[in-house]
């Protein structure tokens, strides 16, 4: 079986009245699948397994709900060192960075998403 990518899409929905503006969560999961085919039935498999409803501290349900299969990409037969995902987007420093500067990715502090 080969490894696949999902980009899904979910919105969270309080049961009080209905919004024009909610909450969206966009994740990114990687699965294994024999095809195409069969990915897209394990991205919407796993993508439900992400919905649930609860009830919050003001006593209202809260319900989190797959909306979309956005993206659906082939990975590979491994994952180790695999990209799954990427996103550009424009930061504008203090200062101009010369075309030859050399960064220190080692000295990085990364924190954990969740």
């Amino acid at each position: 079986m080969n490894f696949y990518s999902a980009r899904l899409l979910l919105v969270i929905l309080i049961d009080d009245r209905p919004r024009r503006t909610n909450t969206w969560d966009e994740i990114i999961v990687t699965f294994r699948a024999r095809d195409f085919a069969h990915a897209f039935a394990r991205a919407l498999e796993v993508g439900r397994s992400h919905e649930t409803e609860y009830e919050n501290l003001r006593r209202q349900r809260v319900r989190w709900a797959l909306v979309e299969v956005l993206t659906l990409d082939f990975v590979g037969r491994r994952v180790d060192g695999a990209e799954v995902a990427s996103r550009m987007f424009d930061r504008r420093s203090k200062e101009a960075i010369p075309f030859d500067t050399q960064f220190r990715p080692e000295e990085s502090t990364p924190s954990q998403s969740f």
